[in-house]
């Protein structure tokens, strides 16, 4: 089989209406039109526009200024054109429709896929999101579950759709029930920030019992990119200089730092040590950097040894030995050597081609195989599917 393990399903603007509690349906986020047609994520009950609601078209690069709106609406502000997109009709039928997005694949040489949200990166975990608000974050978070089990039930195995959760709140009931109503759906992963959880790190004691619940549920937690500062801990006063904050150029050259901490984390402080059968996955981060986090965590279980007189945990393998087993990464078609994470991480990496993202691949999977060039076997198979496979419990 071959499984891409990066695609995106648009939200047309009335899905967090059409699928949120009724009771909660008034903290629902929604796309809207301002006076000049140009289309918003905006949370009328926070009075927040979140970010510009922009129509990616893949492989663009952002260069259609006058069509894709300079990315996060700032030609629209500098510019102050007529949109020539609408949201609500300009949407490729396959960007949001799981049996087109089938069609697609099958066009594609595709077997499987994931279906990662889209705007999910930009208003859950981001600065001018929804963060600071519980109550909204966890009503649109359940409107999207609900959403991504009907994904996963009409792509008719084909599709296999990603919830989102939090670990925010400190009472994990509704983590639990959330994972629970995604089990039940069939849907076997969740994508949830890879920040500080209330000023907590994502090793701390208090998320054990959440670490067991997507353990006993089935479902995988998958870190994907998404605000940089939000999710390292880097002061936002680095990046004011930018007029994006959501892809700053500052941020840019930091982007995997979070995820990296967040993985040395778990392992140096014993979290995959005690949830051996948890496995976590990592989207669009690239996966160059996994040798050099690899090297890094253990000689800094070593040094700090030496030089305390003890370990930070004592762990029954080495910290790496833990990233190994537990961790897989997809890699990215340009900007890692694939042939050769391929050769010496076999069974971590796996292939994803960011459709229909302007920064993804028009034609997946034979775009990818080509920029790459050939695989040897069995690196090729594992790589294309099925280390996914295996992830996803795939038979």
């Amino acid at each position: 089989m071959i499984i891409d393990m990066d695609q995106h399903m648009y939200e047309r603007p009335e899905m967090w209406a059409e699928y949120c509690d009724p009771s909660k349906r008034h903290l629902a986020l929604t796309i809207e039109p301002d006076e000049l047609g140009h289309w918003w994520l905006t949370s009328p009950w926070l009075g927040r526009r979140i970010s510009y609601a922009y129509v990616s078209r893949p492989r663009d690069g952002f260069k259609n200024a006058h069509t894709v709106g300079g990315h996060h609406g700032i030609e629209v502000l500098a510019r102050k054109f007529r949109s020539e997109v609408n949201y609500a009709t300009d949407l490729p039928v396959d960007y949001w429709d799981p049996a087109a997005r089938v069609a697609k694949l099958d066009d594609f040489g595709i077997d499987v896929s994931i279906a990662l949200p889209h705007w999910a990166g930009t208003w859950a975990n981001v600065r001018r999101g929804v963060w600071d608000h519980l109550e909204v974050l966890r009503a649109n978070m359940e409107a999207w579950n609900r959403r991504a089990i009907d994904i996963q039930q009409q792509g008719a195995g084909r599709l296999m759709a990603i919830g989102l959760v939090s670990l925010r709140g400190g009472d994990q009931s509704w983590l639990g029930s959330q994972l629970s109503a995604l089990s039940t759906g069939g849907v076997r992963a969740a994508m949830l920030t890879y920040g500080l959880q209330d000023d907590r790190p994502l090793s701390h004691t208090d998320h054990d019992r959440a670490w067991s619940a997507f353990v006993e549920h089935g479902i995988i937690p998958v870190f994907h990119i998404q605000d940089a500062t939000r999710n390292s801990g880097l002061s936002e006063e680095w990046f004011t200089s930018d007029h994006d904050q959501i892809a700053s150029a500052l941020e840019m050259p930091f982007y995997a730092e979070g995820v990296r901490l967040a993985l040395a984390d778990l392992a140096l402080n014993g979290t995959l040590e005690r949830h051996r059968t948890l496995r976590v996955c990592v989207i669009e981060f690239c996966a160059q950097w996994f040798g050099q986090l690899l090297a890094g965590v253990d000689h800094a279980y070593r040094f700090h040894g030496r030089v305390t007189g003890r370990h930070i945990r004592d762990l029954p393998l080495m910290p790496s030995e833990y990233l190994l087993s537990q961790v897989r990464l997809v890699a990215h078609w340009a900007q890692d050597d694939v042939p050769l994470l391929a050769e010496r991480y076999p069974d971590n990496v796996m292939f994803g081609g960011d459709y229909p993202h302007c920064e993804g691949l028009l034609s997946p999977y034979a775009d990818f195989s080509r920029s790459v060039g050939p695989l040897p076997e069995p690196e090729s198979t594992k790589f294309y599917g099925r280390n996914a496979g295996e992830l996803l419990d795939l038979r």
